[in-house]
């Protein structure tokens, strides 16, 4: 079996499945997700399409259980943008002991094996309804891991394909984002006492910005690590002899387990009431509704961890629960009463990165992992 889990995870990197809200020339998810929906039909499994947002659908891929219970297991359609590859990001390539390609451990290396783990069982019966998701967006605004928490009856549980090294993941930082404006009034820069200059005017705000960060690192999670707040983008003025009459930045706040992004969002704007008491001549807003993504903590005592635990520690000498500090579908499936483990092949440092690539050795024991909690569960 690992040797078909292979080639079907060369199969999904030749999708470009970028997704098209990070990059307008993305292919986004429908070819990959027609492929999968086709690929479990000529296995006779259960397969069915789940419409999210247009033409970009959850696939579902089912077997069912003896039991009352789902469980379900989710990897994301969707990649990041590649550039500054060395090679064709969409045209797997291996060695020894690599895959590379886009999508390679983030995370289509974890969607591979867990429908290739899904196939093995169909015969099996396991007690517990065991659902294979792909789902979309969720390098963006998770629309897909959404609808998938909008299902009824409640998964009873869920297993998070991400690139952890084989570790279990139960907690991990949340976010909320959203962008900041100064306006000013445009002048001639041959006479810029007549204008307000909003890049200065930011400029302000940004130093602020840098003394929270600051002290929010004083305020770590003994899991994930400390709270941050990043500017990520800056934009502003219209042409070099121009005072320019308004600038946006781009804010990244991450959260950690106890913090909500109401809270993070009435912090930051604290400090720009702040500014502007401090110097008139500043105005300063939020603009656009932020993007939240509420952080997770599971309990490290519920059954699915439990199980979870005796799979790694047997297959791959791991199953410590841990935390850490990017983002997953965890976060909106969590928040929807969805207890949840995060855990699949590959390193979060190829996540994202140029050349990604997955250690083949990686994909043999996440299947026996994958296919022992859904026998086990």
């Amino acid at each position: 079996m690992p040797e078909a889990v292979t080639s079907l995870l060369e199969r999904l990197i030749r999708f470009d499945s970028v997704n098209p809200s990070l990059d307008p020339d993305g292919g986004g998810e429908g070819a990959i997700g027609a492929y999968i929906a086709d690929f479990c039909r000529e296995r006779k499994i259960d397969c069915r399409l789940q419409d999210v947002d247009g033409e970009r659908r959850n696939v579902l891929a089912s077997v069912v259980g003896t039991g009352d219970e789902t469980l379900l297991f989710v990897a994301h359609l969707d990649t990041v943008p590649a550039r500054g590859w060395t090679r064709n990001p969409f045209e797997p390539y291996a060695n020894d002991s690599k895959l590379y390609g886009r999508g390679a451990c983030d995370t289509k290396a974890s969607l591979a094996v867990m429908l290739a783990a899904l196939d093995s069982i169909k015969q099996e019966r396991p007690r517990a309804t065991i659902v294979v998701a792909g789902s979309i967006d969720e390098e963006y605004r998770k629309k897909g891991a959404r609808a998938l928490g909008q299902i009824e009856p409640r998964f009873a549980g869920a297993v998070v394909g991400e690139p952890t090294d084989l570790e279990i993941v139960v907690a991990h930082k949340g976010s909320v984002r959203w962008q900041i404006e100064t306006s000013g009034r445009a002048a001639h820069t041959s006479m810029p006492e007549n204008g307000v200059n909003a890049i200065e005017a930011m400029a302000k705000v940004i130093l602020r910005l840098k003394n929270l960060n600051t002290d929010l690192r004083k305020r770590p999670d003994p899991l994930t690590g400390p709270p941050s707040l990043t500017v990520s983008l800056i934009e502003g003025g219209t042409d070099i002899c121009t005072v320019p009459a308004r600038c946006v930045i781009s804010v990244d706040r991450r959260l950690v387990p106890g913090e909500v992004p109401s809270i993070a969002f009435a912090e930051v704007n604290a400090i720009l009431q702040e500014v502007m008491a401090k110097d008139p001549s500043i105005n300063v807003k939020p603009v656009a509704p932020p993007a939240e993504d509420f952080p997770v903590s599971v309990a490290k005592e519920t059954r699915l961890i439990e199980v979870a635990r005796k799979a790694c520690t047997r297959f791959a000498g791991t199953g410590e629960p841990r935390g850490v500090p990017y983002g997953t579908d965890a976060s909106v499936l969590s928040a929807a009463g969805i207890p949840c483990v995060i855990l699949g092949p590959g390193s979060i440092e190829q996540a994202h990165a140029v050349d990604e690539y997955v250690e083949l050795a990686q994909l043999d024991k996440a299947f026996e992992i994958y296919r022992d909690i859904m026998l086990t569960y």
